[in-house]
């Protein structure tokens, strides 16, 4: 799932629209808040997750969400099970085994890519009771050396008498040399968006700069780090948040 706050127990990953046919991928995604954590509340979220393309538009995921209270033993908090589906438009190749720091035109061409990406996600407590359901499109767009991402989310809680709510996820970035791009993420959330939404100031937003790293290993290993301060501009959201994700493709 996509941008909620840590305090939550999510991690901040922005979906690609990008599948590689036969393709492996192992991904730790973790968040820890710089800013003061009271007793019992999550100082940081860890996330491992694996995933496997048996087709070129079809990818699985399955994901283990472990929290890390504040004084407290981390305890596993929730398991997830992800699907990204590419759509059949695209253009330049956009969405197949697209990575930070390697396609970024030079001549000025668009390319682009859909997806719609699913989302289970079962609390370790509470069970499917208090699970949650999300579902959304993931674009992409590269123009020239800029590569533009968003996601939009619905998030469909299966407890009773809880509305639906929004997520979404953005990051803009391009190649700064040497394997590397930077760029700027911004993530938020709305709970139930379509009843009694909360006030801005009681709405979790972040926004802060990005580094991605693109590596190739040999033997068809692609190693992509990625690092990100973000900053909460409401008062519901920590101040500061140190988010960094490793991702290997196999």
């Amino acid at each position: 799932m996509l941008g909620a706050a840590p305090s939550a127990a999510e991690v901040f990953e922005v979906i690609h629209p990008e599948i590689r046919k036969d393709g492996f991928e192992l991904e730790s995604l973790n968040a820890v808040v710089l800013s003061e954590v009271a007793r019992g509340d999550e100082r940081s979220v860890h996330e491992l997750a694996l995933s496997y393309a048996p087709l070129s538009f079809w990818k699985p995921t399955v994901a283990l969400e472990i929290a890390n209270p504040e004084s407290e033993s981390a305890e596993v908090e929730a398991y997830e099970f992800e699907s990204l589906f590419l759509l059949p438009l695209g253009g330049a190749g956009a969405g197949h085994d697209h990575d930070h720091g390697h396609d970024h035109g030079h001549d000025g061409a668009a390319s682009y890519a859909l997806g719609l990406y699913t989302a289970l996600g079962i609390p370790n407590t509470g069970g499917i009771g208090k699970a949650v359901a999300t579902v959304g499109p993931v674009g992409e767009v590269t123009w020239g050396p800029v590569a533009t991402i968003g996601n939009l989310f619905v998030d469909l809680p299966f407890e009773d008498g809880v509305d639906a709510g929004l997520s979404y996820a953005l990051s803009v970035s391009t190649g700064i040399g040497g394997g590397i791009d930077a760029g700027v993420e911004a993530f938020g959330a709305v709970d139930e968006a379509f009843g009694n939404a909360p006030p801005l100031d009681q709405q979790e937003h972040f926004v802060g700069p990005a580094l991605y790293g693109d590596f190739d290993l040999g033997r068809g290993r692609i190693l992509e780090p990625r690092v990100a301060l973000l900053l909460g501009w409401t008062d519901a959201a920590p101040d500061a948040v140190l988010s960094f994700n490793i991702e290997l493709k196999f």
